[in-house]
């Protein structure tokens, strides 16, 4: 009783409160990052013993130094760290159960979460994790008492003195041991990408940044230039609906030569066309859906620039194309859609689609009065619908009872814990449900082939993590991140009528599938040059339509200038 009524009274200064801080994000607190260093530092002598246990020296005192300036704020000290203990168990829980990195786009992704997806990884252990983890050590750590320096020049001495100390020692122990850190983070990158709560507050910094850069800039102008073709008098309309996947992986697909029928009404259908090699622009919506649709590659996307210029949907609609984005996905477009008409399906509440209890829909919803919208539509149109498709962890909510083909299924968000077979079977059912879903597209589509040129065209946004390496889900880092998380779907259908108008020789570009390697980066311009679009943004070397359309028609049989 003693020893409580002591410990109560003893009264810390900011000083000691900082060191308690670094000692827990050194340790407990960084307890996914530990497992890293564990599993990636061989003991193999004496250099490599004294190296990993100058590891929790080395992080003690980076935290004690990066710490400084949070708790020397007297009246805010205590609500910042606890405000970066809770943040800092919620990452821990999703880097250990998920094999997740908290990098810009992970970052960004949560900022940017909405109510159902956060509903989807509500469970126990995230509870548990975050209150033991978190809530415990933050309350702990608040109702410490302290007390104050004295005067300025002690307290000024304090933290003086604190700082120095903890840098002369990390000098010593990055001299001592150079080689040896070099090589740990030169050879595993996502070490930076697992450093809480740092790689939390430097990517949260730098996302609240751009976003104000790109809210403050104008809009600019794309493609000025732009122009299409006036259309021969009787030329029929073109109708092109582009269907934006979601977490859709290649491999998973019966059409690219997966064993499992996850492709049952496509692969009978005969005249789908599937892209064997296709690479994604990002590993996560938040980049892929913008990059999509920007005229930027890969290798140059940046989010700024993409949300304060037009996008490929702003060209076609000056251009005089009917544009129509139909959502049903959580995350929304991106800013994609934000200057062309659009319909957020979940807010319908279709009676049988939209019945899941955080307000997402089946992705059968976007077809919901579609033929009403086609018949509005004048001239040539691209509607977009972007799915729900794969999303997790909750794979079991993506697809009605009647698409649960494949059994035992995991029905829960805690897919670590599944076995590999439930968990490859539900993930599965969602690819089976999107055929179905193409497939009723192109049904819908047929039956304005009278009236129109139809095409369909599918391609996911970025790919998915089941397990393999120890990873699930998806949003790691572009340059370590796995094939499963970037090899993505791309299927396309075109009426005999379209092809011909186009001039598009489909056994050329069926040939080009097979052994052509695409990626994200094609989809703008081919898209362009699927509507006849001419502008010095156009890249014919990257509109993969190109090579399949005779030169003297490339503008179509119906053009004129």
């Amino acid at each position: 009783m003693r020893v409580i009524q002591r410990l109560v009274s003893v009264r810390l200064n900011p000083v000691h409160l900082t060191w308690i801080a670094a000692l827990f994000f050194a340790t407990v607190g960084n307890m996914a990052l530990w497992q890293t260093l564990w599993t990636h530092v061989e003991i193999t002598s004496l250099r490599s013993v004294l190296f990993f246990i100058s590891l929790p020296m080395f992080l003690f005192c980076a935290f004690n130094v990066l710490l400084t300036p949070v708790l020397a704020l007297p009246y805010l000290r205590k609500p910042l760290l606890a405000l970066l203990v809770l943040v800092s168990a919620a990452c821990t829980y999703f880097m250990l159960h998920y094999g997740v990195l908290i990098d810009r786009s992970m970052v960004q992704n949560a900022l940017e979460t909405n109510q159902a997806e956060l509903a989807s990884y509500f469970s126990a252990p995230l509870l548990l994790t975050v209150l033991a983890l978190g809530v415990l050590p933050a309350a702990a750590m608040v109702s410490l008492p302290t007390r104050r320096f004295g005067g300025a020049l002690q307290t000024v001495s304090w933290w003086v003195i604190n700082l120095v100390a903890a840098l002369v020692i990390l000098t010593v122990v990055s001299l001592a041991f150079y080689k040896d850190y070099a090589s740990l983070l030169r050879n595993n990158r996502q070490l930076k990408d697992q450093l809480l709560p740092v790689t939390v507050v430097r990517n949260a910094n730098g996302y609240l940044k751009r976003k104000y850069i790109a809210v403050s800039r104008p809009l600019q102008t794309v493609a000025e230039d732009a122009r299409r073709p006036v259309p021969v008098e009787g030329r029929r309309p073109r109708l092109v609906i582009a269907v934006v996947g979601e977490t859709a992986r290649a491999q998973n697909m019966q059409l690219n030569g997966y064993p499992r029928a996850t492709n049952p009404v496509l692969s009978k259908r005969g005249d789908v066309i599937a892209f064997k090699h296709v690479s994604s622009c990002g590993t996560a919506t938040a980049i892929s859906v913008p990059c999509l649709f920007s005229r930027m590659a890969r290798t140059q996307y940046d989010e700024v620039r993409a949300a304060t210029e037009e996008n490929l949907l702003d060209i076609l609609q000056r251009t005089g194309v009917g544009i129509l984005w139909r959502n049903n996905n959580n995350g929304g477009c991106k800013g994609v859609c934000a200057r062309v008409p659009t319909e957020h399906m979940p807010a319908l509440k279709v009676a049988g689609q939209c019945v899941n209890k955080d307000g997402t829909c089946y992705d059968e919803v976007l077809l919901h009065q579609l033929g009403a919208r086609i018949d509005a539509l004048q001239g040539d149109a691209l509607i977009v619908l972007h799915q729900l498709g794969s999303h997790g962890p909750t794979y079991f909510e993506r697809y009605p009872p009647d698409g649960r083909v494949f059994s035992p299924t995991c029905d829960s968000n805690q897919i670590q814990t599944c076995t590999n077979e439930a968990l490859t079977n539900t993930y599965d059912n969602t690819l089976v449900y999107t055929d179905r879903m193409l497939a009723n597209a192109i049904t819908l589509l047929e039956g304005y082939a009278d009236q129109r040129d139809v095409a369909m065209i599918y391609v996911s946004d970025h790919g998915e993590s089941l397990g393999e390496r120890g990873m699930h889900l998806h949003g790691t880092p572009y340059l370590i991140a796995p094939p499963e998380q970037t090899h993505v779907p791309l299927l396309m259908w075109f009426s005999p009528r379209f092809a011909e108008q186009v001039n598009l020789s489909l056994e050329c570009l069926r040939d080009s599938a097979e052994v052509g390697r695409y990626s994200h980066d094609n989809l703008y311009h081919s898209l362009l040059g699927l509507f006849d679009v001419q502008s010095r943004v156009y890249r014919k070397e990257l509109d993969l339509f190109a090579g399949c359309r005779p030169p003297a028609a490339a503008m179509g049989p119906g053009m004129t200038h």
